[in-house]
């Protein structure tokens, strides 16, 4: 039974460590896509609720998985392929490849390992070596801007290193377990949940603690982002969910702070978004406002304990919806740089309007249906905040849109560079399978999920007006944007310029049916004489034959 939960967290070490030979490197970087396998087969296959305990690991690991971990382990693993089938095509064979695949490997298994952690030391061990080792992934390029946002994410993961293990070892001692089953049932402090709160808000990029986000985010390559965003700060909110006394204990005061936070983050987000010019930083800014949503929903649990159990089942699918998502984003802005051709662009362009319109929330996405079942959950809490929360809610889909429009434009314009070994074949396959995956998730989540699908499965319809005014409100800007650029005068001849064509090519076509009906008219009289003449003789022919017939019938009777 042990082995069901080593082997996810050996497989990636072992390979990590196999890096330092030279010769092992290319069938590395065949298993790379594999290393995550074993755990998103725990995921899918094992009985839950599971549990083994070590008691020579750690002094007395615990590892298991229920019903909410078993998801975050899904889809987590799932993110981990797919970002490690487009790595091999990103570094295999590249100067960097060895530190690169170390980092992401080790940022793997800590990734991984947290998520079955059943214990406060081996969750906190995790949850670190996920959070040192990422630094290599986003200092990957070496260039100054690397560098810069390297140290922003160190200084803010020591941060909140330093205030998770306080934190941790604050509510061991008050539940007086180790145990994250018992620090979930125990009465807390206000020190060590915020302690917590801290610590885990670090991870989820919540303003103010945001500022490492997009930069890391940003100067990271194309596979290291996907997981960041799409994986690694999803810890944060799994975090929360496996430590705080959450549906158990009212925390009034640490709730009215996550939803005031979370409101702020949405919009203030999107304000900071729109004006990047960097599609992997305004996409960093999108998961920022996200994360918004998912810090108001964590608020309103605490605030209301009583709604904890319609609000828990909508923040694990928020969080798989915007996994996927978002690595499928990423993943189509590196499809996207490494086309060589218009028509390809255009092709990966389209492919990546899948996930953007799923995060912004299109009617019958998992964006809308999150949003749905968010609405209908927070109806169960703070009174005096739901208007506001509502509010927030549904404008998030036009902020969402209005990011997502700013995506497209900026990676039409500056799209990821990409390594020249890069094939563009090879990165198909793990952006396809994550657009596909991210759109499907409606459809896949009441088996998933099984009990925790129910509020989704019975959220009501979707608005479509946020999602629609998002793209008038964003067509207007670039219209005026373009306008300024080139001119007025300039865009109103760039405007008519294809009307022109259209009208000068019906003129045209015109014209030459007109010439062709004139030299039909002035061939009319030729031909139909032409065809008389025919039909003349050949009557006249008819008429001899007939008179020749009679006469030999004639002479025959005689």
């Amino acid at each position: 039974m042990k082995i069901v939960f080593i082997l996810p967290l050996l497989l990636p070490t072992l390979l990590a460590m196999l890096m330092v030979f030279p010769a092992a490197r290319p069938f590395i970087w065949r298993l790379m896509p594999l290393a995550a396998l074993p755990a998103l087969l725990l995921a899918l296959l094992a009985p839950v609720p599971l549990g083994v305990r070590g008691d020579w690991l750690l002094m007395g690991a615990s590892f298991g998985v229920d019903e909410v971990s078993r998801l975050f382990l899904g889809f987590t693993a799932l993110l981990w392929i797919a970002a490690g089938a487009a790595a091999r095509e990103w570094f295999s064979g590249t100067p960097g490849e060895r530190g690169f695949a170390v980092c992401f490997l080790l940022a793997m298994t800590g990734n991984l390992g947290l998520i079955i952690a059943q214990d406060a030391l081996g969750f906190y061990a995790f949850f670190a070596l996920m959070s040192f080792a990422s630094y290599g992934l986003v200092v990957q390029a070496r260039s100054q801007a690397a560098f810069e946002a390297g140290r922003l994410y160190i200084a803010f993961v020591i941060l909140g290193e330093l205030a998770l293990f306080a934190g941790l070892a604050l509510a061991a001692s008050e539940a007086g377990s180790r145990l994250l089953a018992d620090l979930r049932s125990a009465e807390l402090s206000g020190l060590s949940a915020s302690l917590l709160l801290l610590g885990f808000s670090v991870k989820l990029g919540i303003m103010p603690l945001h500022f490492w986000l997009p930069p890391a985010h940003g100067a990271a390559p194309v596979p290291a982002s996907a997981v960041l965003s799409g994986a690694m700060i999803k810890a944060g909110l799994f975090g929360m969910l496996a430590t705080l006394p959450l549906g158990t204990q009212a925390l009034p005061d640490h709730g009215t702070v996550m939803m005031a936070t979370g409101l702020v983050t949405i919009f203030a987000a999107v304000l900071l978004g729109l004006s990047q010019d960097n599609p992997k930083t305004v996409l960093g800014f999108s998961s920022v406002s996200q994360m918004g949503l998912i810090a108001l929903a964590l608020g309103a649990g605490l605030v209301a304990p009583a709604a904890w159990p319609a609000l828990l089942p909508v923040l694990v699918f928020m969080a798989a919806h915007h996994a996927l998502a978002k690595g499928a984003l990423f993943l189509g802005a590196g499809l996207f740089g490494a086309q060589t051709g218009q028509s390809g662009r255009v092709l990966a362009l389209i492919i990546v309007a899948v996930p953007a319109l799923v995060l912004a929330g299109a009617p019958a996405t998992s964006g809308a249906l999150a949003k749905e079942a968010l609405k209908s959950a927070l109806a169960d809490g703070s009174e005096a905040w739901l208007p506001w929360l509502i509010v927030g809610l549904t404008l998030s889909g036009l902020a969402t849109t209005l990011l997502m429009a700013r995506f497209g434009i900026t990676l039409w314009r500056k799209s990821p560079a990409a390594p020249s070994i890069a094939v563009p074949e090879g990165l198909v396959l793990p952006t396809l399978g994550l657009v596909m995956a991210a759109a499907a998730l409606p459809l896949i989540w009441p088996t998933a999920a099984g009990p925790l699908a129910a509020p989704i499965s019975a959220a009501g319809p979707t608005e479509a007006w946020p999602l629609a005014l998002g793209v008038v409100l964003a067509l207007g800007a670039w219209i005026r944007a373009r306008a300024l650029a080139v001119g007025p005068q300039v865009f109103r001849d760039q405007i008519a310029r294809p009307f022109v064509r259209v009208a000068n090519g019906a003129e045209k076509f015109v014209a030459r049916k007109r010439r062709a009906a004139a030299r039909i008219g002035r061939r009319a009289p030729a031909i139909v004489g032409e065809r008389a003449s025919h039909w003349r003789l050949g009557h006249t022919a008819v008429a001899a034959l007939i008179v020749m017939v009679l006469i030999i019938e004639a002479n025959g009777w005689k």
